[in-house]
Formats: C-alpha cells, structure tokens, sequence
C-alpha cells in the first residue's frame, strides 16, 4: 500500500513542547496540502500520506518559522522531532527516523493527480472522469466509454483502492467507476512497478479515498446539468477526531449520451448510474489501525443503435451491478516495523436484455463474478534498506450465461457474418451456460536501498500462480535504479520488470470453450490453427529515462521504453454490442518515447504537457474470443499485424490559473491522438466507405484521421461564510465541436465516435 504517515514533535530550544504551532505538509509539484495544528504535547500527525516529497512548515508564535524537505516513500510512519528558535536566533531542525530521500531517489515513472486538480476535472456529461484524469500522464492512448491502453498493454491497468487491489476492468462497458468526490489522489505508476502490485501488466493507479481523520463535520452538496439532458447530484458528509473518521459519499447521473455511440446520430443511448460509498478509519490504540471501505454502483443504459438498428425499433438495455468490502488492520510493532492485514471482496454482474425487433441477431446475457480474498505484508526500515514481503491469495467464482441467434439472415449476410454462425436463429439458438471457481495466489518481496551515494536501488521478486483457467505460474524480477546529480538536479533511471496478467474475468468461460472455437476464423489450421485456450500475459518490460529539475519551477520526464509480450491480451468485441470477450496473440513487441513537462503552482499559474510517440506490432495465431464476422484478416502463426490499439502520437496539456484571494480559476486543456488502425475487410474498402462517418478516415493510410479536442473550465466562490460555501463551475469540452471517431469497422473494437461540444455547469454547496 503506497500509503504512508508523518508523525512528530515541536520543541523549542530548551525541548518544552510547543502547542498550538500551525504544521503544513505541502507537495509543490502536485499541489496536495494538509494542514494540522499541534496539541498540548507538541504532537502532530498526518495519516494518509501518499508516497512523494514533500515541504514540511511550521509556523508558531514568538518563534522563526522553519521548514524541511521530508520524503514519504515507506508505510512506516515517517517520525520527526522539530527544535524551533525564539525570533531572532538561529533556528536548528533536527529529523529522527529514517533518512530523507528526496523524489529524484525513485526509479519509478508516475504521476500525481491530487485533489485540486480532480476537484475541477468535468464529470457531468462524462461517465469516464477518473479514466479522463489518468490519461492525462504520458503513455496512455484513449479508447471509447473509458477503455484505455498503456505501452502497448490493451487495458492493463490495476486498480489499488486504499491498499487493495481491484484487477477488474473499471471502464464504462463493465462497472460503474470510481466517484471522483470521495478520491483525495491518484498515482499513476506507468514504469517500474513494485512487486508488490500484480494482476496487470500495464500500470498501477492507486486510488486514496478521502478520510475524516482530525477533520470538523462537513458536509457538501452538487447538482449540475449539461448537453444531452445530463444531469448530476452528488453529496458527501465527513468528519471525525484523532481517534476516528468517516467518510460518506453519494452520486448519482443521467444523460442522453451516455455511451460513445456507434453511429454520429446518437441512436437509442440514455442511461444513468449511482453510487454510494463509505471510509472509516479507527485508531484503537496507538500501535492499531482499522479501515473499513465499502461501496455499491449501479447503471441501467440502453445499447447504442446503428441506423438499421434504429429504423427496425430495436431496444436493448443493459444493467451493471458491482460493490467491493474490505476491511484492512494496520499494525506498527516498532518505530521501525508495521504490517498490514486485509480481507476483501468485489462483486461484479451483466445483464443484457434483448428486444423485440433486434437485428441482426438477438442476444441475452446474464454474468457475474466474486473475487474476495486476502493479503498480507509486513515492511521493514533498518540500516538504509527499506524491506517490504507479503502474499496475496483470492478466489474468483465466475457464472455465464448467454445466448444469440440471427433474426434477419439478409441483414445478416450484408453484415458478413459467418455462415458459422447464420446456423443460430431464435428458434435454435445459440446457447452457453458455464460456472468456475478458481484460485490465485502470490507471494513477493522487495527492497530499496542505497549501495553508493547518489544511487538508489529497487529490487524485488514476485511469484504468481493462476488457475484462470488453466494453471501457469511465473517468477517475475523487478530491478532499478536511479543515480542522482544534485549539483544539476538530473535522475538518471532504468528498470527491468517481468509482469504477469491473468486473463480478464468478464465472459472467459465463453470465450475459452469449444463452442467458442468452432466459430472461430482462426481455429481452421488453415487461417492459423488458434485454439479456444486462453493463457495468462507475460512481459518483459524495459525502461531508461531522465528526470531532469529546469529550475525552481519545471520538472522534465523522459522514458524511453521498449517491451516483448507473450500471450499479448487483445479482446474483441461481439458484433454491435456491448459485450467483449477475452482473447490473446501469441506474441507482440512494442516502444516508445513518453515525455512530461510539470509546471508547479507560482504566481497562480501551473499547468503540464504530456506527450507520447510508440507502436505495436502483433504476432499470430489468436486464441479464444467469440467471432462471428468474416472481415479478418489471415493471422496464422508468425503473422506479424498492426493491432488496433496502436495510436502513433498521443499528447495532452492543461494550462491552469487560480486567483485564491478571488476564488477565481480557469483552466484550458487539449489532447490529441493520430488515430488507430481500420481494418480492411476481404470485399475490399467500398463497403466501409459508405458508412456514417467514413469522412472521419484516411483510407489511403489506412487509419482513422488525427482528431485534437480543447476544453475550457473556470470556477469562481459565490459565497463565503464561516460555516457556508457556494461555488460554481463551467465547463465546455471539445469548444470547436470537432467530430472524430476513436476506431472504426474494427472486428476488435467496432466503431464508437467522440463526443461533440458538450457544456455543462454545477453549483456545489458546503456545509462547516
């Protein structure tokens, strides 16, 4: 858990405690403060820490203000003891506990999204916020309804929700999301991943939801609205002591747009989703820490129409369903040792209801899954080495149903739907049914030292055994190493990582059964003989990059990555519908360049370019998945092919103001991507270059056109009271209503175009 604490004491120079000093913990490069005041024992804390540097100030009556570079980079408390001077002297501050290490002493890549900046992100026409937020680092490329990649990696992040991970896919298609107002920070880690984080071979994003540790009962409440009859309401109430706290939040939004439809027109596509979640936290004593989080999503929507679809009145609708429980005991043995101890489980369901006038074909399905298990670390801090060893073991209870059948044989055929697969009709459907239990567990170690002053080393070894659903385990060393010039300010890094990703849950009985092959194109050994087993992921993941200080105010990142895969995840999706099933390539191999440009908060101002060039290159045969279309290509073995996620440049920026004395802010943002792969089907282009949209690809390149958007939000206090605030947001996304298509006619991911100009605004109340 990349959690951590700070934790100590004000004295002044004859070592009487100091009560009442002001204490501020402050990260200048992401903007995360926290403020406390110390108690009659001079005594100060701060729990929840995400790791990073930070400044440490403290301000107290009749004595000179100091301040302190503290690093948090272990969930060992990290303990200070503080001398201040009276005014006038010379003030000395003396640090117990483990020694600094400054940020450059990381040899990871991430990124820190704090709370100012989640605060204002947009998310009443928007179901993605979180998935929005994450793809503002280096190294993602965007996807339709949240769907996103990383490296090469078709969705391959892991979710660690307050310490526990969440392997599911969090996209829009699968589960209701995070709810941005109950998040405090979000670090995204892209390159050289701790062993302690498996399940997913792409990145790690830990989520830290907010807690009412030392906070005065507060409650706010939102309500906004926007294009497409979007609406939300959102409210939360928090509160607590040193001892205890809670954290309460609700959510709840509606929109006539709530997918990225198939067709520019926006055919049948209104939905909604609600949350409820809850965080608390109990200090027993003072060695023990109990955290429980518990929280349950909901979304009923309609499936997008094509206009065939349209014009035969077809309704489906779709409902997802997901809660997770955990609860999480925190133990400190020594100023030195903690471990930590949590059980938990998630629950996840699918429900797809057809309609009367389906074409063409029709289709109902019925999943769910439960993961619940535990894990375990113990860390310990002693001689410069940072140690950290734990297990993880949990059980994944899968149930699938689904069936289809073709309703329109001529529609069907015009589709260039497999004959395969035409032999399916309402009457003599075809029908799957299929229950698993399986076990996975892991076990790891790791450690962080310093052999030579200026180097910083992280070494670590995980070991992963899966039976989903065949039974493979794999070793997986994590190696890197940064050495620091602090005369100017340069980190020089690189790692070796072996990552290993079991296949995703959602429909794996199906898409790994017989029933599945025989409607395979590569199942036949003339197209490549792929079977119906699908295998877990592995890769072998490189890195070298720079991280350069420009002054004061900037902070340069460059990483230079390069990766070879075996098993590659790369899903599809069924015909028009929603549902997606799991399948692997053989192999794959890709690289990069991401760069990021930081602006730290001066003057107001603050802002960050992110910026991404890499490619993919896939190697068949394919395995699994449930196919029932003919426009592929032959992908036999050895077939090397350009997969449909491989998005060439990628950038994204965001310029910020904030007049604080005002309470004023207003913030321009941008991305583009230069557009993935189309597949040209046997027939040839004609047939896809008659369809709605077909002005939004170059099909001499074979490619979906480039597409840049720009937003515009601002935000301003209308009321401020002791125990009242009103604030009000704007916000205009995609401002040159530009229209553009994130993939089309692709058999893996369909067609889904963007969104246009979307305008929303939200009044936001709290209560002291």
């Amino acid at each position: 858990m990349d959690i951590g604490a700070v934790t100590g004491t004000v004295s002044d120079s004859s070592n009487a405690r100091v009560a009442g000093a002001r204490v501020t913990l402050d990260n200048p490069l992401s903007g995360r403060q926290s403020q406390a005041v110390t108690d009659s024992q001079g005594q100060f804390a701060f729990d929840n820490v995400p790791y990073g540097t930070y400044e440490l100030h403290i301000d107290a009556r009749g004595f000179e203000a100091a301040r302190r570079t503290v690093a948090v980079k272990s969930n060992v408390p990290t303990q200070l003891a503080l001398n201040l001077s009276v005014v006038g002297k010379q003030e000395s501050v003396t640090v117990q506990g483990t020694p600094d290490l400054l940020q450059e002493d990381s040899a990871r890549t991430e990124t820190v999204i704090d709370e100012k900046t989640i605060q204002i992100a947009p998310t009443v026409v928007r179901q993605d916020a979180v998935q929005s937020l994450v793809a503002t680092g280096p190294g993602w490329n965007t996807e339709n309804d949240g769907l996103m990649h990383i490296r090469g990696v078709d969705d391959g992040a892991l979710y660690v929700m307050d310490g526990v991970p969440v392997p599911d896919r969090m996209d829009t298609l699968f589960a209701a999301s995070f709810n941005t107002e109950s998040i405090s920070s979000l670090n995204v880690i892209t390159g050289n991943i701790p062993a302690e984080f498996g399940d997913r071979s792409g990145a790690v994003v830990i989520v830290q939801p907010k807690s009412g540790l030392s906070t005065p009962l507060t409650g706010t409440f939102s309500a906004g609205a926007g294009s497409f009859h979007s609406g939300e309401l959102s409210t939360t109430l928090t509160g607590g002591t040193k001892k205890w706290g809670f954290f309460l939040g609700a959510g709840a939004r509606r929109s006539d747009r709530y997918l990225d439809p198939v067709d520019p027109r926006n055919f049948n596509n209104r939905g909604g989703a609600a949350s409820l979640g809850l965080r608390a936290d109990w200090h027993v004593t003072e060695a023990d820490m109990i955290r429980l989080n518990g929280s349950t999503h909901g979304a009923d929507f309609h499936v997008p129409n094509n206009l065939a679809q349209e014009l035969a009145g077809q309704r489906q609708r779709q409902e997802l369903r997901n809660n997770r429980e955990s609860i999480l005991w925190q133990h400190t043995w020594s100023a030195n040792t903690l471990s930590d101890v949590a059980y938990f489980r998630d629950f996840f369901s699918a429900h797809l209801t057809p309609s009367v006038f389906d074409t063409p074909l029709t289709a109902t399905q019925d999943r769910h899954h439960v993961r619940q298990g535990i894990l375990g670390s113990l860390t310990h801090v002693a001689h410069g080495h940072s140690i950290k060893t734990g297990i993880e073991t949990y059980r994944v209870s899968i149930n699938e149903f689904f069936t289809f059948g073709i309703t329109d044989p001529h529609a069907a055929m015009e589709a260039d739907i497999s004959e395969a697969a035409m032999a399916f009709t309402p009457a003599a459907p075809f029908l799957f049914r299929g229950h698993a239990t399986r076990w996975l567990q892991s076990v790891y170690g790791q450690d962080d030292f310093s052999p030579l002053k200026g180097l910083t080393v992280n070494a670590g070894l995980r070991y992963d055994h899966s039976e989903l659903l065949i039974s493979d385990q794999q070793f997986s060393p994590r190696l890197g190493a940064v050495y620091y010039i602090g005369r100017t300010g340069t980190a020089l890094r690189f790692s070796f990582n072996r990552l290993f990703m079991p296949p995703q849950v959602e429909n794996l009985l199906l898409a790994s059964s017989e029933q599945a092959r025989q409607l395979s194109p590569f199942a036949t050994p003339q197209a490549g003989g792929g079977g119906s087993t699908i295998y877990p992921e592995s890769v072998s993941a490189w890195e070298a990059g720079i991280a350069q200080a420009l002054g004061k105010s900037l902070r340069l990142n460059l990483a230079y990555w390069w990766r070879t895969f075996r098993n590659i995840d790369d899903p599809n999706v069924l015909f028009s519908t929603n549902i997606i099933f799991p399948n692997t390539v053989a192999r794959a191999r890709a690289k990069g360049l991401d760069v990021r440009l930081d602006v730290p908060e001066r003057k107001g101002w603050s802002g960050y370019l992110s910026y991404t060039n890499g490619r993919i290159t896939e190697i068949g045969p394919l395995n699994g998945g449930l196919f029932l279309t003919n426009d592929f290509i032959e992908i036999g073995p050895g077939t090397e092919f350009t997969p449909d996620h491989d998005q060439r440049n990628a950038g994204t920026f965001a310029v910020t103001y904030a007049a604080h004395w005002r309470g004023l802010w207003s913030s321009f943002t941008g991305r583009y991507e230069s557009g993935v792969p189309i597949e040209v089907p046997d027939s040839g282009l004609l047939p896809l270059s008659t369809l709605p949209g077909a002005d939004l690809v170059n099909f001499t390149t074979e490619r979906v056109k480039p597409w840049t958007v720009f937003g515009w939000s601002a935000g301003i206090d209308l009321l401020q009271r002791e125990h009242f605030t009103a604030t009000g947001q704007f916000d205009v996304q995609n401002l040159a209503d530009r229209s553009f298509v994130y993939n089309f006619g692709n058999p893996f991911s369909g067609t889904h175009f963007g969104y246009p100009r979307l305008i929303a605004g939200r009044l936001k109340f709290t209560f002291k």
